[in-house]
């Protein structure tokens, strides 16, 4: 069977999406048009709304305990899951790309053909934590906590990253729910933001390749973005993540607001033919 290269997974809460993130969806549809996609909807949920604004787009249905009625412990538990990974197995990759997600190019297929297994958003790590006396109490708390059975949060400086928007390389994630299957047990069984799930893509798996810290600022921004549009030497990525949320919205809203009315006037064919005009690049 001949795998698609890639699929856009747009998992959905809600029997309609408003403001912001209804801003997003239609965006991200349109530029984002010439890939399969799919809206991850839990059993019952309504999805009139969404026939309508994504004609012809796949709903696939998942259980109510891995979206929605046990919240982010449940999103946790279906991304951590073969199960979850095995739906998408005739792909080589999907991206994952929730509804407070912005694309600001397409990208995606450069992406694919780069050979990674997991990119998002970096974590990247404030100057405060480079201070002498600060990085010796990081490396003394490190030296005293057991790693193996506790996550802690310098585990994730500089790490990919965030997986609001990502792009994941199907068969290594199988693989890995395999292989750490009774590390994810383990996983699970604690919550807060240190276990979510990607956390622990970023931060566990030994074999998986991921992208440096300069690469992935190429392909999303999450935390921080402004220090990251630093870092990144004032160029935006293939998208962000949480772009709308309270503490990021200012810096996000003029950026996205242009880049909406720049993708309206020039339409989808000139995002495409942006696209195939950078084909040749190497992400790497």
């Amino acid at each position: 069977m001949d795998r698609e290269k890639v699929k856009v997974i747009v998992p959905i809460y809600t029997a309609r999406l408003t403001g912001y993130e209804e801003q997003s969806f239609r965006h991200n549809l349109r530029l984002l048009g010439r890939y399969p996609t799919s809206l991850l909807a839990p059993e019952g949920l309504d999805t009139q709304w969404y026939e309508q604004v994504a004609a012809g787009v796949e709903i696939r249905r998942v259980s109510e305990e891995w979206l929605g009625r046990q919240g982010i412990d449940g999103y946790n538990r279906m991304m951590l899951s073969r199960e979850f990974y095995e739906m998408f197995s005739d792909c080589r990759y999907i991206l994952i790309c929730q509804t407070d997600a912005w694309i600001f190019r397409d990208e995606l297929e450069q992406w694919c053909n780069a050979g990674y297994d997991y990119v998002a958003a970096p974590w990247p790590k404030r100057k405060i934590y480079d201070r002498p006396i600060v990085k010796q109490w990081l490396w003394l708390r490190r030296k005293l906590c057991d790693t193996s059975r506790r996550i802690i949060r310098q585990q994730g400086f500089n790490k990919v990253g965030n997986g609001g928007l990502s792009l994941r390389r199907v068969e290594a994630f199988i693989e890995g729910c395999d292989e750490y299957a009774d590390l994810i047990e383990e996983f699970k069984r604690h919550s807060g933001t240190l276990y979510n799930e990607d956390w622990f893509w970023s931060i566990i798996p030994e074999r998986m390749i991921y992208p440096t810290l300069e690469v992935a600022l190429r392909f999303s921004f999450d935390i921080r973005p402004e220090m990251c549009y630093q870092l990144a030497h004032q160029r935006l990525p293939f998208g962000c993540h949480g772009w709308c949320k309270r503490r990021h919205i200012g810096f996000w809203q003029p950026i996205i607001e242009g880049n909406d009315l720049a993708y309206s006037a020039t339409g989808a064919a000139a995002s495409a033919g942006e696209a195939a005009a950078s084909a040749g690049n190497s992400i790497r």
